[in-house]
């Protein structure tokens, strides 16, 4: 026991070591692991990666790999991929880790302690030593990437790192910079505006100061101009290099994705049913609606206060990823990136967090038991795997409810003694 709390206390470099090693043995062990087992371990993405990479050497659009759905900004990042193949899951292993660093950086600046250093190795731990974010960035996934920039934009916005307007220039370039990456950031836009407000409204205030509280700062804009100008100007030079298919497979097709296939998503059965006959999709639109409207109250509820900000974000990724019309398992990252941020603010004691952890995690398995069944031993279990997948929607809500009610931004694991940083950024 002692030797474990020895372990634990261990300056950070000691756990970045480690989470180093473990990824590089594991990018190893996937090349074994596909030479002798009939379920690959490498992302069948990664593959797809390389060829799109090859492309692009050449001179050509990565757009000629078919299913090559990405910016091509992945494909140019792995054209070091053509002379070895570990290249990239190496390269988003390391992203993968630095992931741990911005976690440390945020939730130490977050707290207002003695223990603010040791709680925020415990957050950072909480990311670093995460089975499941080992597993997708050594199999060759690419959202750690995307997730590192969130979270760094993150860092400029919520502390002193740079100061003055600069902060939020880098702040809004970085998030546009994601967006563009992954669309699904764009939902992270809203809180983090909101965070940067001065809002002095109450029953007493009246129509003429309430509405001038509500007008932009020049934080504000300075974080959407930045954001919105990157963007644009990312878009438009590779627009410029490849066109309509370029706009179309980075964004259009996310936009409206719809896969027949077999996926946690509760759509996925009715998509299969439906099989794009509908003129207007009754139920799509209802359920994107409603999903629109809890990112709405999540930003106004987290969103306007820099404490509850990190929360804002990572409820908003739960929602995301819950009623998204295709769901894997890279997905869950989006999520569970942020959660190492507010891990620490969660009232729970030791058994219902096990329950809530358990829940999630058989709710996934039991899926994944079935998709098996499905996917490799052919047997006909649509509707049960369906019904798994409706069981597993069910506890991602359940469990993100729970943890919004027992959420307390100043908690610190229930150490002594903390505060929590309050003053806007």
């Amino acid at each position: 026991m002692d030797f474990v709390k020895g372990a634990v206390n261990l300056p950070l470099g000691y756990h970045l070591f480690a989470g180093i090693a473990i990824r590089i043995a594991l990018v190893f062990y996937g090349e074994f692991h596909d030479a002798h087992y009939d379920v690959p371990y490498t992302d069948v993405d990664y593959k797809v990666f390389t060829d799109a990479a090859r492309h692009v050497a050449e001179g050509k659009s990565p757009y000629l790999r078919h299913t090559y759905r990405y910016s091509p900004i992945i494909a140019y990042l792995l054209i070091p991929n053509l002379a070895g193949m570990r290249y990239g899951k190496l390269l988003f292993s390391l992203f993968d880790v630095l992931l741990a660093v911005m976690v440390k950086i945020l939730v130490q600046h977050q707290l207002q302690s003695q223990e603010a250093s040791r709680i925020s190795n415990y957050c950072a731990f909480f990311w670093l030593y995460n089975p499941l974010s080992i597993a997708i960035s050594t199999r060759g996934n690419a959202d750690s990437v995307s997730c590192f920039f969130i979270l760094l934009s993150l860092v400029f916005l919520q502390t002193d790192i740079v100061n003055g307007l600069l902060k939020y220039v880098l702040s809004g370039a970085l998030l546009g910079l994601s967006i563009h990456l992954r669309l699904y950031p764009l939902a992270f836009s809203f809180p983090m505006y909101l965070s940067l407000g001065e809002y002095k409204i109450n029953r007493r205030t009246n129509l003429r100061t309430g509405f001038i509280s509500l007008l932009p700062n020049m934080k504000q804009i300075t974080l959407a101009v930045s954001c919105i100008a990157t963007l644009l100007l990312i878009t438009y030079a590779l627009y410029r290099r490849y066109g309509y298919e370029f706009l179309f497979e980075t964004y259009i097709f996310h936009l409206f994705r719809e896969d027949k296939r077999h996926n946690f998503s509760v759509l996925f059965y009715y998509s299969y049913l439906t099989n794009d006959q509908l003129v207007i999709d009754v139920v799509r639109i209802f359920a994107q609606t409603f999903e629109f409207m809890l990112l709405f109250i999540l930003s106004l509820t987290f969103g306007c206060q820099p404490a509850t900000l990190p929360f804002a974000l990572f409820c908003q990724a739960v929602v995301l990823v819950a009623f998204n019309s295709v769901i894997t398992s890279q997905y869950f990252v989006w999520f569970l990136s942020l959660l190492p941020l507010v891990v620490h603010s969660f009232r729970l004691d030791t058994r219902t967090a096990l329950v809530l952890a358990s829940m999630w995690l058989i709710a996934q398995g039991a899926w994944l038991f079935y998709a098996y069944l499905l996917e490799f031993k052919g047997r006909e279990i649509f509707v049960l795997l369906w019904l798994k997948g409706i069981v597993f929607f069910c506890a991602n809500i359940y469990v993100l409810a729970q943890l919004i009610k027992h959420y307390d931004p100043k908690y610190g694991f229930g150490q002594t003694g903390v505060t929590y940083r309050e003053k806007k950024n």
